[in-house]
């Protein structure tokens, strides 16, 4: 039996334990980090369509397991900050980050975007992130060294969409 791939742009109430579960499965952001996660989802749910943040959901049998959270840089009328991407460890490396990033794409482009830019660490543990970028035809385009801290430099890649 195949299992069924959803979408959903609709954050609700269960979606916040969902994402900072999602997220701290992960082992790649610090405890800070997550809650930053957590914040964002509570804001979206709290406030609807007057928070600026976007969340999309790839859900498989009706169970969210993988989202996106962008939004509009401000003062940009084309141009899409990617802030989050996340899949559960349990279902990473079955393909569901390519194929919600290419729906997130979709999605920014309906929007009248026309580039989504993305940033990320350059720690070792970031590896498989930045070949994630590379691989969805992302360009790297800035490095800042030591920038989220001594030895951990940020990345920016950016993709047209």
């Amino acid at each position: 039996m195949s299992s069924k791939i959803t979408f959903r742009d609709k954050a609700v109430s269960n979606d916040i334990k969902t994402i900072y579960d999602m997220v701290k499965s992960t082992g790649f952001f610090r405890d800070d980090e997550e809650l930053i996660a957590k914040e964002l989802i509570e804001e979206k749910v709290r406030d609807g369509e007057k928070c600026s943040y976007r969340f999309l959901f790839l859900e498989v049998d009706g169970k969210p397991v993988s989202y996106t959270c962008f939004g509009l840089i401000p003062c940009s009328l084309i141009s899409y900050d990617l802030y989050w991407i996340v899949t559960h460890n349990d279902y990473r490396g079955k393909g569901y980050g390519q194929i919600l990033l290419a729906e997130t794409e979709k999605y920014i482009k309906k929007l009248g975007g026309a580039q989504v830019v993305v940033e990320t660490s350059s720690k070792e543990i970031y590896k498989s992130t930045q070949h994630f970028y590379e691989k969805c035809n992302y360009k790297l385009v800035v490095l800042l060294d030591d920038f989220y801290d001594y030895g951990d430099g940020k990345l920016v890649y950016i993709k047209k969409v």
